[in-house]
């Protein structure tokens, strides 16, 4: 049986200024630093070779995948869209600090929903059902090994609910142009609905040094 390859990739930054924002599903391209340091990272490590890359729609997450994947056709798949924020989408900690719904959002947002905004299990069910529509693609179109550039917070939501080993949500942070590569077979998704989480691409930081919700800060 055809074990399938998949490496999720966190796309480079949109922010290089002093005040961090809520980036949601603001199409909004990288900022000038968040170009320099993917390609850096390109220099520095080797990323892996793919058939094809898959991508989330927005700007960011589609630069990201033209400079770490020059050359390799890239499709959109819009289901791995990072998060709607409603009100909150845009603004700084600082705007949001006063707010009483954003506060309960932080502190539970599996039971608070920013207003106008996106609910946390109907955007897990969401990128869970864009996950399994890239897996049935590459088993119809008979492609083994592709990379999907996404963003943090979506990277984090599927790994914590199929991810294995099982790690909650917060040790799956990932930096910007890092991320895991996942192995998964036809078998082990029709039964278990789960991927085996690999290895981290390039490089990832430590627990210590993850922001939970700075991942949708610039992203």
């Amino acid at each position: 049986m055809i074990t399938y390859k998949m490496h999720l990739i966190r796309t480079g930054k949109t922010g290089d200024g002093p005040w961090k924002r809520y980036v949601g599903q603001s199409d909004i391209p990288l900022c000038d630093k968040g170009v320099e340091a993917l390609k850096e990272l390109g220099r520095e490590f080797q990323y892996p070779k793919v058939e094809m890359v898959y991508s989330s729609p927005l700007k960011r997450c589609i630069q990201t995948s033209e400079i770490l994947f020059p050359g390799v056709y890239t499709a959109e798949a819009p289901g791995l869209m990072d998060m709607n924020l409603g009100e909150f989408e845009g603004k700084t900690f600082e705007e949001l600090r006063d707010d009483e719904i954003f506060a309960d959002w932080l502190k539970d947002s599996f039971q608070n929903t920013p207003p106008g905004g996106e609910e946390t299990i109907a955007f897990t069910k969401r990128i869970i059902q864009g996950f399994s529509d890239i897996f049935a693609k590459m088993m119809e179109e008979k492609i083994s090994n592709v990379a999907v550039v996404t963003h943090g917070g979506v990277i984090m939501t599927l790994l914590a609910s199929i991810g294995l080993p099982k790690l909650p949500l917060h040790q799956w942070a990932v930096d910007n142009g890092c991320g895991y590569t996942v192995l998964v077979t036809p078998q082990m998704w029709m039964r278990d609905r789960a991927v085996e989480v690999f290895a981290h691409l390039p490089e990832a930081k430590t627990e210590d040094d993850m922001d939970v919700y700075g991942l949708y800060y610039n992203d």
